[in-house]
């Protein structure tokens, strides 16, 4: 079930982009109470909060987040809150808790809508959130990422002690699959220790999208236009999905509204949600300079429905150490999509036969990839 997310870093903080998004998204309001709080000063109380906690490999992601107000963030940290798949708040039943009177008056409220629709709460990361604390029960053959080990060993919200075989000490987050559930502990089996990314640096604040001025189109435009003009491929639509995700954050609008505010060639709808999915596939800006087209990516975002599975099937080109064409890309999607769901697992085994075929003989994999491709296009008839 669970996601098998790369993380730059184990930490409770999302991006200052991605927190900034989510108080615009949530108009400093507690998505939970409703709550809006601010200082003396007019510092607004709420803070970000990951559904699918970063300290178990959750992704830095607006749909990966809510704004909270404190209280109700401590509630949703600590099991005593949790969402369903429609947004509906969840209480825990320990009625003879203390704090349980004040998170009870929740039980079965809707959770406020973000502006923007699109950007609410993901329901793969609200599934996490619920078998980390407790309230779906976790069961043998489940998923589980979790991170900030340092000897093997981790412990669930209600205590249970997750026993993870064959993890390294040290380990920053492991990928595991549960093999036994009980009443004191959970047992995983370790996969991999998933990817460490360099950590971003500070970043500078973007006076466009100030949150204390009124946005204004015109000079996203120009930015829009400078970014066009500066940067080609992949770093082109990497700094482009930033400006749409903050003022689709900001603004409430949709891919097409948005598009119609923007005078700027090429800035259609369809690219405005293709660069924010490349923003989303590489937080950190850790894409492989010229290793594969802006096109190619397009073609596994076509078919590919959210960042996670876009990424992993980049990832799998990528280790192959071929630049390929879109064409090729096509094959590549069909190999990793013939009849299994794409996971990054699942992705690195299929990398793990082409590795060996590559270290034997280049050509021989230049010879696999060419005919698969043939038949690919025998068999559907691409132009």
């Amino acid at each position: 079930m669970a996601g098998d997310w790369t993380v730059s870093t184990v930490t409770d903080e999302f991006s200052s982009n991605t927190k900034q998004n989510l108080r615009n998204l949530y108009s400093n309001q507690c998505a939970i109470c409703g709550q809006r709080r601010e200082s003396p000063f007019g510092h607004p109380e709420t803070e970000a909060a990951h559904i699918h906690p970063a300290q178990h490999g959750g992704p830095d992601r607006e749909t990966n987040g809510l704004l909270l107000c404190r209280r109700c963030h401590w509630g949703f940290d600590s099991g005593w809150l949790s969402l369903r798949d429609d947004h509906q708040i969840i209480v825990a039943p320990d009625e003879s808790a203390d704090g349980y009177e004040y998170f009870h008056q929740f039980r079965d409220q809707s959770l406020t809508t973000p502006s923007t629709a699109d950007l609410g709460p993901a329901a793969r990361f609200i599934q996490v959130h619920r078998k980390l604390f407790g309230f779906d029960s976790i069961d043998s053959g489940d998923r589980l990422t979790f991170g900030g080990l340092r000897s093997g060993e981790t412990s669930l919200v209600d205590g249970r002690c997750v026993r993870i075989e064959g993890a390294p000490d040290e380990a920053l987050v492991v990928n595991c699959s549960v093999t036994d559930v009980g009443p004191q502990q959970v047992r995983c089996t370790h996969h991999r220790t998933l990817e460490t990314r360099p950590v971003s640096g500070t970043e500078a604040p973007d006076p466009l999208f100030d949150d204390t001025a009124a946005i204004s189109f015109e000079e996203l435009s120009q930015q829009v236009q400078e970014v066009k003009d500066g940067y080609t491929g992949i770093p082109q639509k990497w700094e482009w999905g930033r400006l749409f995700r903050r003022a689709r954050a900001t603004s409430g609008f949709s891919s097409e509204e948005l598009a119609e505010k923007i005078d700027v060639e090429g800035a259609s709808a369809l690219q405005i949600e293709r660069s924010e999915g490349v923003y989303e596939m590489f937080p950190d800006r850790e894409y492989e300079e010229n290793a594969l087209s802006y096109s190619a990516i397009a073609e596994l975002q076509r078919v590919f429905n959210n960042a996670d599975d876009i990424r992993a099937a980049y990832d799998c080109i990528i280790a192959t150490g071929h630049s390929l064409t879109v064409k090729e890309t096509r094959v590549w999607v069909e190999i990793l999509m013939a009849d299994v769901d794409v996971t990054r697992e699942r992705v690195r085994e299929e990398v793990q036969t082409y590795e060996e075929l590559r270290r034997k003989n280049h050509a021989e994999s230049v010879r696999r990839i060419l005919d698969v491709h043939a038949e690919y296009e025998s068999t559907y008839g691409w132009e």
